[in-house]
């Protein structure tokens, strides 16, 4: 114990004597150059730093976005302008002298797909059709890739490689942020986060961004105006438009402090009795190597005709000679007097007496029967029925029909 405490006193003098004999020398201090020592005194030791940790070892302080095995785990992928998929690479080197297991690759559900490649081997991690399931690729010139599910990535002593992320940026407008997390076997770093986005810009700003047009007759027609600018380029044309059926469009151009507007003038209608309702426009332009801008026009068409509940008609389960019954009413949008001129049954799978049909009047409704009879055999029941309408627009509907017998 007395040897302990007396070689901390002799270390704690020869700590503190170089500094009581500066304090002796410098009671009277004397100008001296700048830069110079004055005789007698004791120089500043210099600053000492503690030399950093090799690449593997806890405590490695890197840049901001890197660590041990990547340089940069932050990466901005650009910017995009409504379409295309967003490509980014991170290179890596395993900084251990030992191979080490990436054992879980989970990828946040705005990544698209990840690649690793390294030691001329390559993984993927895809979203679709089964999120975050890592397989191993093999190309064969000449032949289907090879692809084979695994569990983990072993990565040799010093093996260099890269990840490579996608982002799908078609329709984005504004940030879009994804991360893909790593876990490994390195005991110093267990865990690793590759964090990416991309930017989605407005080639083009349309206004009204979707025209609505609201209920209308399959028989009308209706305008409307649409204004298109472009916040990136200020000097730009439309080249074309694709055509589509029951649009007539026309466009114009104007400029206002050196900025290009255009105005699309269209009109929409008639349209055929069986139209859905509206559609979508596209727009070519001369921006970078000829983007596209739409314009979307939405419509409910009241045809000619409802038909009510549809044209098919499923009878399900019909015992032996029993019956079966179900009706399809036509309802004219107009002042039609709608009748059937005749009923044609097609691709019938049971004899022409199994099934019959009949029509009826309810006001302005047109009513047809269609019944299995009970002459029909067992087993599947399948066919066509054609009614032949007087209505000016439309001449005849089809009604689809099954069931099984037994």
């Amino acid at each position: 114990m007395h040897t302990v405490r007396t070689a901390a006193i002799l270390a704690a003098a020869a700590l503190f004597a170089p500094l009581v004999a500066q304090d002796a020398t410098t009671a009277a201090p004397t100008k001296q150059a700048p830069g110079t020592v004055a005789p007698g005194t004791v120089a500043p030791a210099p600053a000492i730093r503690p030399e950093p940790p090799k690449a593997g070892q806890p405590g490695l302080q890197l840049p901001a976005g890197g660590n041990a095995w990547f340089p940069a785990t932050n990466k901005d992928l650009g910017t995009y302008f409504g379409t295309g998929e967003a490509v980014g690479s991170f290179p890596f080197k395993n900084p251990n002298n030992t191979p080490v297991e990436w054992k879980q690759l989970t990828g946040s559900c705005q990544c698209a797909k990840a690649t690793v490649r390294v030691g001329g081997r390559t993984y993927e991690l895809s979203s679709k059709p089964t999120p975050n399931q890592l397989m191993r690729v093999t190309k064969v010139p000449g032949q289907p890739d090879q692809v084979e599910r695994v569990q983990q990535i072993s990565i040799e002593a010093g093996a260099e490689g890269e990840v490579e992320v996608h982002l799908d940026m078609n329709q984005i407008t504004g940030p879009k942020l994804a991360w893909l997390d790593i876990h490994t076997s390195d005991p110093a770093l267990s865990h690793m986060k590759l964090n990416f986005s991309a930017n989605g810009a407005q080639l083009f700003t349309v206004s009204p961004a979707e025209v609505q047009l609201n209920k209308m007759v399959w028989s009308e027609s209706r305008e409307f105006t649409v204004t298109v600018a472009s916040p990136i380029q200020k000097q730009w044309s439309i080249l074309r438009m694709d055509e589509v059926k029951g649009f007539t469009t026309s466009w114009e151009k104007a400029e206002a402090d050196g900025k290009t507007t255009w105005t699309i003038r269209g009109t929409y209608g008639p349209v055929d009795a069986d139209s859905p309702g509206g559609g979508t426009l596209k727009f070519y332009t001369d921006v970078q190597n000829g983007s596209s801008f739409t314009v979307r026009v939405a419509a409910f068409i009241q045809g000619p005709l409802e038909v009510k509940p549809g044209g098919f008609l499923p009878y399900g389960l019909v015992r032996k000679g029993t019956t079966g019954k179900k009706e399809v009413v036509f309802e004219p949008n107009d002042d039609t007097d709608l009748q059937a001129t005749s009923l044609v049954f097609e691709k019938l799978s049971v004899p022409a007496d199994a099934v019959v049909a009949r029509t009826r009047k309810d006001g302005k409704k047109l009513i047809v029967e269609v019944e299995i009879t009970d002459k029909a055999p067992a087993g599947m029941l399948k066919g066509e029925l054609v009614v032949n309408l007087n209505h000016p627009a439309i001449k005849d509907k089809r009604i689809m029909f099954n069931g099984f017998v037994r």
